[in-house]
């Protein structure tokens, strides 16, 4: 065992890929899928950060537009690898030292549960959502998200799970109004 790992986490580092809160579903991401046709939208001027933590990315489920920069942080006192394994993106693999300089990285094309491992660490693994618009969210540790500033009109929500797969519904916004949408995973 890595002691950099050890010293860093809070508790066992125990799997990410179902956590559930009474029946309520942890990192969900949740995004538009259809219905923003037509609309010109500028990608985010603020990078996505994912961080490494006691020998675990953080957070665990990440979205981000297509084009928009990815911010990687090491916050651990121990040398991580971060290697994302894209289908529909260039792959790399790079080092990354103790408390070391962030690495910036872009992927171009849409993509969904992009994994991203660390080659010094197996257990360590984090999926990142590839979007082209930015209306999307990843659901907390109560199941409970919300997608702001979606312009009125009707739409096609998706919901990814690494594990328990897709759902989709649509969903009509009204101007001015709140709109819910639930979605139940089953094992």
């Amino acid at each position: 065992m890595d002691m950099g790992c050890s010293l860093a986490a809070k508790g066992p580092n125990l799997a990410e890929t179902v956590i559930a809160n009474q029946g309520k579903l942890q990192n969900v991401f949740v995004y538009v899928k259809d219905g923003l046709e037509g609309y010109a939208i500028a990608k985010p001027s603020q990078p996505a950060v994912l961080d490494q933590v006691g020998c675990r990315y953080t957070p665990h489920v990440l979205g981000l537009v297509a084009g928009q920069t990815l911010r990687i942080l090491n916050s651990d006192s121990t040398m991580h690898n971060v290697h994302p394994v894209p289908k529909n993106n260039q792959q790399w693999n790079e080092s990354q030292m103790p408390k070391g300089e962030p690495k910036q990285r872009t992927f171009a094309n849409p993509e969904l549960l992009l994994p991203i491992t660390c080659n010094q660490h197996p257990w360590m693994k984090m999926y990142v959502n590839v979007v082209s618009n930015p209306f999307f969210a990843v659901s907390d540790d109560k199941g409970n998200f919300t997608i702001q500033g979606l312009p009125p009109g009707t739409y096609t929500i998706a919901a990814v799970h690494e594990k328990l797969g897709t759902q989709e519904m649509k969903v009509t916004v009204e101007p001015k109004q709140n709109q819910s949408a639930d979605f139940i995973f089953k094992p």
